[in-house]
């Protein structure tokens, strides 16, 4: 699996597995180049309970990463034992029912065939880019100005990402998340969250998110500084640094590449129900 892949997986393997197990699995397809996890996020009794419920948002998930000719073999093998009353763990025949969401990496889709493409959800949305460091990066003016923030600074924090990134999940969990910032006196410029994790290779991580910069100070470095900073600090204690960004965010793409993090694949949903603008 080449790099790109093999740390996004890692990094989420556990999570998949865990939500797998809680509900009902149909494949989990791990290989040297490549992953295919499909699940029912609850139990359910058989086949014809799966299809009747397909059609409610998130009830069957799937993942698709790698190597697509794979991916292909593994998803013909699951329709035909649908179709023959063969799945190893659901009773029942019929035809597999379209994933209510399916994340597939873009290399993957670029290789999938056209009866699972033409078999994936027709609304087709959050496009999002992974984004790792692996090493500490280039450290940029004002690093200085970076430091770990205490409780005493969550005020200010919500402040400064509610102005300038209020879509972000982080703000949810502004309070579990451990901050770092921009500090200039009394005034804090930018911010951004870690949440630190344990990979399934045995290797740690610390996922980042919310990175934000109060608007009067905008242009002036601090986004670079506060991601630069975090992820040299972070990678002292961590093995990899890891984040996504939404594709269409030009900006913060060219800002990541200049900064010399390195960029992964871009991951696209395809859902049964339209998609909301964001979650």
């Amino acid at each position: 699996m080449e790099q790109a892949t093999e740390v996004f997986w890692h990094a989420d393997r556990d999570e998949w597995l865990e939500s797998a197990n809680a509900g009902s699995l149909l494949v989990f397809d791990e290989g040297e180049n490549h992953v295919l996890v499909m699940y029912a996020s609850e139990k359910v009794a058989d086949l014809e309970e799966l299809t009747k419920r397909a059609d409610e948002p998130g009830f069957i998930q799937m993942l698709a990463l790698g190597d697509p000719k794979p991916v292909n073999e593994a998803l013909d093998l699951l329709r035909q034992q649908a179709e023959d009353g063969t799945l190893a763990t659901l009773p029942g025949r019929g035809v597999l029912p379209t994933p209510s969401r399916a994340m597939i990496q873009d290399n993957t889709r670029e290789g999938l065939s056209d009866r699972h493409m033409s078999w994936l959800g027709e609304h087709v949305g959050y496009e999002w880019i992974f984004f790792y460091a692996l090493e500490k990066i280039a450290t940029p003016k004002q690093d200085e100005h970076v430091q770990k923030l205490g409780p005493e600074w969550i005020s200010e924090v919500e402040r400064v990402i509610t102005a300038s990134n209020p879509i972000t999940s982080a703000l949810r969990d502004i309070d579990k998340l451990t901050w770092y910032g921009y500090v200039d006196g009394n005034l804090l410029a930018g911010a951004m969250g870690v949440d630190r994790t344990e990979h399934s290779d045995g290797t740690t991580g610390s996922h980042f998110s919310g990175l934000g910069t109060d608007p009067a100070m905008q242009g002036n470095g601090v986004g670079g500084a506060v991601m630069a900073g975090t992820i040299n600090r972070e990678l002292e204690e961590t093995d990899a640094a890891t984040f996504g960004m939404w594709s269409w965010n030009e900006k913060a793409r060219r800002l990541y590449n200049r900064l010399g993090i390195t960029e992964g694949h871009e991951y696209i949903t395809y859902s049964r129900q339209p998609l909301p603008e964001y979650e």
